[in-house]
């Protein structure tokens, strides 16, 4: 007689009447709840038809049986401006999360959110309803958010506070497209923000040393040049040769040459399963390119990754994902394997590089960007990189366009002799 279907994260319930089909949302994620409210909806059509119950000529009929014959009209304006009133940011955003299915996310990207929802709820108040953030609200917000000290006591920037707005705007809009809020969403792009910077194009080893010995650069100012290191092929190389020395991981090192000659990302490479590497390439799974959709990219593999899975895969202790480690967790069961995690990754590669000339390289994505900036700076067409990397924004590809010295000049020459 009626069924309960979700399609958003809400449970929607459908059902006929009078020869008539009717779908209505039960304003609710809790399946349980969704449930009761389905039977107590049937258990209103059983008595309007028996005759237990009246049904009023001028009623509203979905109104009428899902408030168990109460009500008679919907009451839109009262029900949404108290819900509206009365709904906090904070239990916005634990709805939101409650909804999300499971992997739909990266971890990384889960945790950012996470990160933003506690400046916000700290600076725009732990209370803070919906209806009082306007745009007055987000340009307090911005005023004192660039009061915080950030990263290594640098001060918080444009950018930065800008993403925390986009994730709030991006809570505001799931709520509102469930029916949780009706008001109007500020534009980002109204908020008095500061004034950004545009990120330093990425550099050499050589060019940022030069520059910090040469300039009195504070230690911000240095670990923000180290953002933008990019490492020649020779420097990958050399940075290789250390990790299979030094790693007390046997998935590191595997792992390094992965991402250097493929430009994958860590979280990539996390996921990563043994079928995917194939004769010549290695398909990369993919989860930011196309929203709520699993995709992949193939890249072909060098000879150095080729002959490194292949040693690898005798040293490798089982289970189906690429870079593994013995789950000791369970004692009775040491034999059995499991992914690496993104904390051991991130200790991993730190430790490898501590108390070494590469100490400096921020973390992973640093590989990323080299594999990157070294096909840029052999002219190799941008659509094959983006290919192979999945996707480059305008603003990265700015970053690495002095890369290509020959090609500019070719290009003034053909027209200035």
């Amino acid at each position: 007689m009626a069924s309960l279907e979700n399609r958003t994260g809400y449970f929607n319930v459908v059902f006929r009447f009078g020869g008539k089909k009717y779908t209505r949302s039960l304003c609710t994620d809790d399946e349980q709840e969704a449930n009761r409210l389905l039977a107590n909806l049937e258990q209103t059509v059983r008595d309007v038809k028996s005759g237990r119950i009246s049904l009023p000529p001028d009623a509203d009929i979905p109104t009428f049986l899902l408030s168990d014959g109460k009500l008679t009209t919907p009451h839109v304006s009262n029900s949404d401006s108290i819900s509206e009133i009365q709904l906090s940011l904070r239990d916005l955003f634990k709805s939101f999360f409650a909804s999300l299915p499971d992997d739909s996310l990266e971890e990384s990207t889960v945790s950012l959110i996470k990160t933003h929802r506690n400046n916000l709820l700290r600076i725009l108040g732990e209370n803070v309803v919906i209806k009082e953030i306007d745009l007055n609200a987000l340009d307090v917000y911005s005023k004192k958010r660039q009061k915080d000290n950030g990263r290594r006591k640098g001060r918080i920037s444009a950018n930065t506070i800008k993403k925390e707005l986009v994730t709030l705007r991006r809570i505001l809009q799931w709520g509102k497209k469930r029916g949780k809020l009706s008001s109007e969403i500020p534009e980002i792009r109204d908020v008095q923000l500061p004034k950004s910077t545009e990120r330093p194009s990425f550099q050499t080893f050589d060019e940022i040393t030069v520059q910090i010995e040469q300039d009195n650069l504070t230690q911000e100012q240095q670990d923000n040049l180290w953002e933008c290191l990019y490492l020649g092929t020779d420097e990958i190389d050399q940075l290789i040769q250390h990790v299979r020395e030094k790693a007390s991981h046997t998935f590191l090192y595997p792992m390094v040459i992965a991402a250097a000659h493929t430009g994958a990302r860590r979280s990539e490479l996390m996921r990563s399963q043994l079928t995917d590497i194939k004769d010549d390439v290695i398909v990369i799974r993919e989860k930011k390119r196309r929203r709520g959709q699993e995709s992949t990219r193939r890249v072909p593999m060098s000879t150095l990754l080729k002959e490194t899975f292949h040693e690898w895969k005798s040293e490798h202790p089982g289970g189906k994902y690429t870079f593994a480690v013995k789950d000791t967790s369970n004692r009775k069961q040491t034999k059995t394997a499991r992914a690496i995690t993104r904390d051991e990754a991130h200790s991993s590669f730190k430790r490898v590089l501590k108390d070494s000339k590469w100490s400096v390289i921020p973390g992973w994505h640093c590989l990323r960007h080299s594999f990157i900036s070294n096909l840029a700076s052999h002219s190799i067409d941008q659509r094959l990189i983006d290919e192979f990397v999945g996707h480059t924004t305008e603003e990265m590809r700015r970053r690495y366009r002095h890369l290509f010295p020959e090609v500019k000049q070719a290009a003034i020459w053909s027209v200035f002799h």
